[in-house]
């Protein structure tokens, strides 16, 4: 705890350095055509690219990751920064991770104004049907899609070793076995971080409720107006799209869906999230981290109390900062040293030891299978 509250302080110092005075009122947003990008323009003196590149190693550290794969910076609308290293460049797919959680929450905004879900109080057995709820967990009944999307349904979370479970990965309903977990709470009783069997059911409930494919669905309603190309989504064994993980986008991807946000939902005077849901989903403004429909506030947040952000391992991040109108994106992905201990698990009890003891634990990805965060790496 005093370690991380010490990251949190040379972070904050960092933020405060980094970013920018606060923003005068910009003539109007621009939205780019789905064949157009952000225009480039000058960055304002304020701006220090190096701290900012700090800020976000810094914050990379406690997500498993030092290097920035890539750093874009939008200020009212114009790309002020950006900067590609290892390979990655401004339109290849990026591995989200967890950023995957914040697009499925941008999806049941749709889905409610869409009317094909009533609202965030709607219980999931209302959607998923067959449910065997055990005895003694009769509460089950109560989780709501809000419990889901801010991680208080009592499924088992990261803290829980039946987040391990994933069987539902194989399954032939994966929301439906990722539902039958054992329950660890009440539904609202705790919060409990996971990527796994929360987030299943939630993307498992928009496929029915919209009656087509999760990533079809987004195509058309999401990425399609926001001219977002570059989109890629694994899917469990039954076709239902992950919902906690397996999403890629690329860096100038990443900024659209932050530039809607930052809009309020609204894109070329197309309103493509209700901006009631865009507020709800914001977490409260506070210096500990908080969480809201699966964007988290952060402990930096001293300079810049309404800036939240969509978090990934490996340091993967879209912050989006209302009152400087700017939004800013971080890639990051494993270093070629857990590259290699990954290769060599199965041929060495030494070396699967190392990666289970050192390297697995330094990101939050219990409820993935292990296979797939190999083969992702």
């Amino acid at each position: 705890m005093k370690a991380k509250k010490a990251i949190a302080l040379v972070i904050s110092v960092l933020s405060a350095l980094a970013l920018f005075a606060p923003a005068t009122q910009a003539a109007g947003p621009f939205f780019p055509k789905a064949t157009e990008f952000f225009p480039v323009a000058n960055a304002p003196r304020e701006f220090r690219p190096l701290l900012t590149e700090l800020f976000l190693v810094g914050r990379g550290i406690t997500n498993g990751n030092v290097f920035n794969d890539s750093v874009l910076v939008l200020h009212k609308g114009e790309l002020i920064y950006e900067r590609h290293a290892g390979g990655w460049d401004k339109d290849k797919p990026h591995q989200m991770y967890s950023v995957t959680k914040s697009v499925l929450s941008a999806l049941v905004g749709i889905a409610i104004a869409d009317g094909k879900l009533k609202g965030v109080d709607q219980k999931v057995v209302s959607i998923l049907k067959n449910i065997t709820v055990a005895p003694g967990q009769e509460s089950k009944r109560d989780i709501t899609i809000e419990h889901l999307l801010t991680q208080t349904s009592g499924l088992p979370g990261d803290s829980d070793d039946e987040a391990n479970a994933v069987a539902w990965w194989d399954a032939k309903d994966s929301g439906k076995a990722a539902f039958e977990l054992p329950q660890m709470a009440s539904p609202g009783e705790r919060f409990a971080y996971s990527s796994g069997p929360g987030m299943q059911c939630l993307a498992a409930l928009i496929t029915k409720a919209v009656g087509e494919n999760l990533f079809s669905y987004a195509k058309r309603k999401l990425f399609k107006p926001l001219g977002m190309d570059s989109v890629l989504w694994d899917a469990a064994a039954d076709g239902v799209n992950y919902g906690g993980f397996g999403f890629s986008m690329s860096p100038r991807d990443m900024l659209r869906l932050g530039y809607l946000y930052l809009n309020e939902g609204n894109w070329n005077g197309k309103q493509i999230i209700p901006t009631k849901y865009i507020e709800a989903s914001k977490p409260k403004p506070l210096l500990d981290e908080t969480y809201g429909y699966a964007f988290w506030n952060s402990f930096d947040n001293g300079r810049y109390p309404d800036a939240y952000h969509a978090s990934g391992s490996f340091g993967n991040f879209i912050f989006i900062m209302p009152g400087e109108d700017t939004i800013i994106v971080r890639t990051g992905s494993a270093g070629p040293a857990t590259r290699t201990v990954s290769r060599g698990m199965g041929s060495s009890k030494i070396v699967e030891a190392i990666f289970m003891g050192l390297v697995y634990p330094l990101v939050p990805l219990k409820g993935v299978p292990l296979e797939y965060f190999i083969a992702n790496l």
